[in-house]
């Protein structure tokens, strides 16, 4: 599971389209489509109806968004870490593994 596929499926929560959440994400609905589905192998389960009307989530689907939201503004505030309280100038610019390589080692471990 990546940050990828969690704003992939929160965006299609909101817009109920694959179509405009490529658009509002800048990828193909393609790639969208397959985040999507990626997420939920991940998850064993749907997250979504596909109808030929659009995208409407499942009560798994409705259960994980708050989690998403969560997640999702955690990741973004660990990728501001300037801004944490107690952060040194000296550590300004240090990237440390990307957020996907920690979770790899994490999961491997």
């Amino acid at each position: 599971m990546n940050d990828r596929m969690l704003r992939a499926f929160v965006t299609c929560a909101r817009t109920g389209s694959v179509t405009r959440t490529a658009s509002a994400l800048g990828y193909s609905a393609a790639s969208i489509s397959e985040q999507i589905r990626q997420l939920e192998v991940h998850t064993r389960q749907p997250l979504f109806r596909r109808t030929p009307g659009g995208m409407s989530l499942t009560e798994a689907g409705r259960r994980m968004v708050p989690v998403a939201h969560d997640i999702l503004s955690r990741m973004d505030l660990l990728c501001r870490c300037e801004e944490l309280p107690g952060h040194g100038r000296r550590h300004r610019g240090h990237h440390s593994a990307p957020l996907r390589e920690v979770h790899a080692v994490h999961r491997t471990a």
